[in-house]
Parts: structure tokens; C-alpha cells; sequence
């Protein structure tokens, strides 16, 4: 018999083993040109903001002070991520996340959870003169030496409509604050300046340094200053031999229903100090003699208070909300995100009328009105404007030994910026932005960081569409996924 002949083989052990050396090459190859895009990737890379209205979209401002960063700034998210603040610490963590993608090199962030890591907890609470572990949620900024703190209560509003209507326990978190907070703060500890504030006192002004118990004082207008600004300020009076101190960057007069008018020598002060390229914050519910200083700017204050006659902005029979808000660098945020402000009976303040116009002569600009169906105390009706800046830059011949022009605030009403009424609609933002604007910090600081609404959907289903929905979800979709199962194994078997 003879033997079967053996298949020779279709490739020879060489050709076999340039084979896969060839395949090895290729999958090197593959392998070195995906590390390499990788390494490109990491350097040189473009990221795109999908939803055009998230929290996380960082705005042009933003952008710009990170662009500028020189310096590290370590920023530290003292959170029980699961706790009671979990969804401010979620949206704190995803925005600061965008702030780190942008400038990785300056931008450093990290959470440390104080439950769990007691030893770090304490050394940072020490390293930022914070007293104790009580002061919890909060996120802290710190660069060269300086740091600021941001707590989770300060970085969200809050909708109470639905619980004060008695339709719901819930309250909802409105809108969201952390860019304004974040980037302000990032500035203010990177780039240190030295501010000073003063709060005239000595005619029953509202008190900074006091908390009363129907809430008409300023404490939470100084915190701004402190909390929000980096801006230290204190108490200040004109009486006798007193000067306004040459550090003075803003004098902040705010005339309550207790006020007493004003000496002349008083007023002498403040008017010089205005002529030297002084900053004001005026606040003026009553009579307090300042108004003939204002007028010399081109500013006058009534006499007689204003209400609301629209249903649409009338709260009560002596607060509503403005219905007019107009361009400038400080109302731009507020009419960006539709916030109005609350004010409480104020007297009406605007430009000078038929006042011929002075080459050199300050600026004034309305900044809020009423609807046209204001009406004031005299009884006559129509639209009445709530507030004005004035701003006049330096003047050539003339002593500015503060070093730039001048800015007034002024409003007929001290009432909407204290602590019962500040945070109300869009006061407390008002107030941060007004401040910013009399100290003159960086423009890109006032234009667009507002707070950025939080939206929330809710679905409303019947009895038996919500039972359609539960037996979908429950029983239909798993089951579908059972039988497709068992058609394969079936089919598999056979």
C-alpha cells in the first residue's frame, strides 16, 4: 500500500514569521500613533459647550481673568460630598472643573471631605483663620498669602413661592451664583489691592456693625464689602475736627427714618471730598442736607415718595418692584437675567432737567423707573425714576488727589439694601455690582456674572398614565429583553 501524500504547507516557516512581524510593526505603529494624538491631544485641544445655557458655561469675563492668571490660586471644596449640600457641592465641583480645564497650569482644585479627613480639615481651618470645624460647605480660594471663602448659603437663591402658596413643602433652588462668587474671588486673591470703605455715622444712619431685630441694619451690605469685594471698611464721623481719611475709596451715607440732617461743615467735607475724585454709595429715605450736594452733580432727589399703581410690580402698598431697568454697567447683569429690585417708598432720583449740556460736565444716567402708572404722594401719576449714577472723569487743573474721577450712586431709599429687604429679587446683586462700579475694579468684573438660573422640569401625568409609565418601565421593557433572550437561545439550540 502506499502512502497517503502530505499537503505541503501553503507558507514557509520564514514567510510565516514576517507575518507577524508585519502584524507586530502595524500594531506598534497603531499603538505609537494613538499616544502620540493622545500627547498632542493633552497640549493642544479644543473643548466645545454643547448646552448654550448650562450653569458650567464660563462667560467672556471669566475667561479673560483666567487668561491673565499669573499666579497658582489652590482652590479647595470643603464639602461632605454626599451631605446636606450635595447638589450646591455637584454644581460648585462641575463649574470650578471648567475653570481648571482653562488654566490647568494656575488653576488648581480639590474637595476635602472634612468627615473623613479630620487632620487636613483642621490644618486648613487654621491656615484660613477660620475658628472651627463647625464652618463647613464652603469653597476657599488662597494665593500668596491671601484667601477668600465662599460659603454653600451664598451661592444659590431660592424660589419660596410654592411653599409660602401652601402647594408644596419644596423649596426650589432658583439660580445659581457660583460664577459671580468664583471669578471675583479669584481676582481679588491673585491680584490684591488695597480698599477701604467708611460708613457715615452720628445721625441715626443704618448700622453696619448691627444685626436688629427688625433687620434695618447694614451688616449684610458690610458683609458684601468684606465677603465679596475683599473690601475692609469701617465707621466714620464728620463731626468736630473729623477728615474723610485719605484712604478713603468709597463713603457710604445712608439716611434711615432716623436721620438728622447734616451740619454744613459736615456737608463742606463730603463736597471736597467728592471735587477730589471721591466714590459714594448715597442712600437717602429723609432729609438729611446732602441733597444740595447732589444737586451741585446734576442730581436731584423729591421731596415726596413714590408707589406703584401697576398690579404687575406692586408687593404692597408701599414696596414693588422696578419696571424699568437701563443701560449701564451695573444694571447690564440685572437685565440680563430679568432681575428686578424691591424697593420699600422711595423718593424719586434723577438727572437735573433742562439742564444745557457742559463740555467736561459729570454723566448722569438713570438706572431704574417705575411703570407709567407710578404715582407719589401729591397724587400725580406717571413714570418716576428710582435711582442714577453719576460719573465724571479726572479734570484737567483740578486736585483728584485720590487718583480718578468721580463716582456717585444715589437712590431716595435706604431701606431696599438692608438686611430684611438685600436679598430680595435682584438687590443683593445690585449691591455687589454698585460697589464694584465705585471702586473701580476691572470692568470685565460688572458686565454679565449674574446669577445664572437654574432650570427645572417637571412632568405632569395622570393617575393612569403614570401607572402606563410604571408597568413600562417595571415589566414591559425587562420583559422584552427576556424574550429577545430566549429567541436566541432557542435559535442557538436548534
Amino acid at each position: 500500500m502506499s502512502e497517503t501524500a502530505q499537503p505541503k504547507p501553503s507558507f514557509s516557516a520564514g514567510r510565516r514569521w514576517l507575518i507577524w512581524l508585519n502584524t507586530f510593526l502595524a500594531v506598534a505603529a497603531v499603538l505609537a500613533l494613538v499616544v502620540m494624538a493622545n500627547y498632542l491631544a493633552s497640549g493642544y485641544f479644543k473643548r466645545f459647550q454643547i448646552d448654550a445655557d448650562s450653569v458650567f458655561k464660563l462667560s467672556p469675563q471669566t475667561l479673560q481673568v483666567l487668561a491673565d492668571l499669573t499666579n497658582d490660586v489652590e482652590v479647595t471644596l470643603f464639602f461632605q460630598p454626599d451631605g446636606d449640600n450635595k447638589e450646591i457641592y455637584g454644581l460648585a465641583a462641575g463649574l470650578l472643573k471648567e475653570y481648571q480645564q482653562v488654566n490647568p497650569r494656575h488653576v488648581h482644585v480639590k474637595t476635602l471631605d472634612y468627615t473623613r479627613e479630620t487632620g487636613a480639615a483642621k490644618e486648613l481651618l487654621s491656615r484660613a483663620s477660620l475658628t472651627a470645624l463647625t464652618q463647613k460647605d464652603f469653597v476657599l480660594f488662597e494665593s500668596g498669602g491671601h484667601n477668600k471663602t465662599v460659603y454653600a448659603k451664598e451661592l444659590a437663591d431660592y424660589d419660596f413661592s410654592e411653599r409660602l402658596a401652601g402647594r408644596s413643602m419644596y423649596v426650589r433652588r432658583s439660580s445659581f451664583r457660583g460664577e459671580m462668587f468664583f471669578t471675583g474671588d479669584i481676582y481679588a486673591v491673585s491680584n490684591p489691592q488695597p480698599m477701604k470703605a467708611y460708613f457715615l455715622y452720628g445721625h441715626g444712619e443704618n448700622d453696619p456693625d448691627d444685626n436688629k431685630p427688625d433687620h434695618s441694619g447694614y451688616s449684610k451690605l458690610a458683609a458684601i464689602l468684606t465677603d465679596e469685594i475683599n473690601c475692609p471698611w469701617q465707621k466714620l464721623s464728620l463731626q468736630g475736627t473729623n477728615q474723610i481719611p485719605a484712604d478713603c475709596q468709597l463713603l457710604i451715607v445712608a439716611a434711615g427714618a432716623h436721620e438728622e440732617r447734616m451740619t454744613p461743615a459736615e456737608l463742606a467735607k463730603i463736597a471736597a471730598y467728592l471735587k477730589q475724585g471721591g466714590r459714594m454709595l448715597a442712600l437717602l429715605t429723609v432729609y438729611s442736607g446732602l441733597e444740595s450736594v447732589l444737586r451741585s452733580w446734576g442730581v436731584e432727589i423729591g421731596d415726596s415718595r413714590v408707589a406703584e399703581g401697576n398690579r404687575q410690580y406692586s408687593l404692597s402698598p408701599q414696596s414693588f418692584l422696578t419696571a424699568e431697568i437701563f443701560p449701564h454697567p451695573i444694571m447690564k447683569p440685572l437685565a440680563k437675567d430679568g432681575l428686578p429690585l424691591e424697593m420699600i417708598f422711595p423718593r424719586p432720583v434723577g438727572a437735573l432737567q433742562n439742564q444745557p449740556k457742559i463740555p467736561g460736565a459729570p454723566e448722569i444716567t438713570d438706572l431704574a423707573w417705575t411703570s407709567s402708572s407710578g404715582r407719589d404722594e401729591g397724587k400725580q401719576t406717571g413714570r418716576f425714576p428710582l435711582l442714577a449714577a453719576v460719573e465724571q472723569g479726572v479734570i484737567q487743573g483740578v486736585n483728584t488727589s485720590r487718583g480718578g474721577g468721580t463716582r456717585i450712586v444715589v437712590a431716595g431709599d435706604s431701606d431696599f439694601l438692608d438686611d430684611q429687604v438685600i436679598d430680595s429679587v435682584g438687590n443683593h446683586t445690585f449691591a455687589n455690582l454698585a460697589l464694584n462700579w465705585l471702586l473701580e475694579r476691572p470692568q470685565f468684573m460688572l458686565n454679565g456674572l449674574g446669577p445664572r438660573p437654574i432650570k427645572e422640569y417637571k412632568f405632569y401625568m395622570t393617575p393612569a398614565q403614570a401607572q402606563a409609565v410604571q408597568i413600562l418601565f417595571l415589566a414591559a421593557m425587562p420583559g422584552a429583553v427576556l424574550l429577545l433572550g430566549g429567541l436566541v437561545w432557542l435559535r442557538r439550540r436548534s
